[in-house]
């Protein structure tokens, strides 16, 4: 049983990447627990409740970008590792996340692979 890790929140809405993001963070031993948003207001529901130690976000959401999301959880929760997980990838894109305090940015179509050791690096 896993006591200690990364609980994680995966905001984004293709069910395909939820599914396979929540097959590849199970079988890691330093993540504890994962749970899932599809929306911006989902998200805020469940920051509500439970505070995750990383969030990987999509930039695209239904209601309100991953953008706004990123912007709300750093000014609300400035402890909260933000983690960009997009098919938006222009230097503009890039650009916007740094400045907004994204502490990652991945190429969903070239860096999933890197997921697992990326996260890895936000144990401490």
């Amino acid at each position: 049983m896993k006591t200690a890790g990364l609980d994680i929140l995966i905001v984004d809405d293709a069910s395909f990447i939820v599914t396979r993001l929540n097959e590849m963070l199970s079988e890691l031993p330093y993540v504890n627990k994962v749970n899932h948003a599809g929306s911006y207001n989902q998200a805020l529901h469940y920051l509500s409740v439970e505070k995750p130690h990383l969030i990987l976000m999509d930039i695209q959401l239904p209601e309100t970008s991953g953008i706004e999301l990123l912007k709300f959880v750093k000014l609300n929760y400035p402890f909260i590792k933000n983690v960009i997980l997009t098919n938006q990838v222009s230097k503009s894109y890039q650009d916007i996340c740094t400045r907004e305090g994204c502490d990652h940015f991945i190429d969903k179509s070239s860096e999933f692979e890197k997921i697992p050791s990326i996260l890895k690096t936000y144990l401490n």
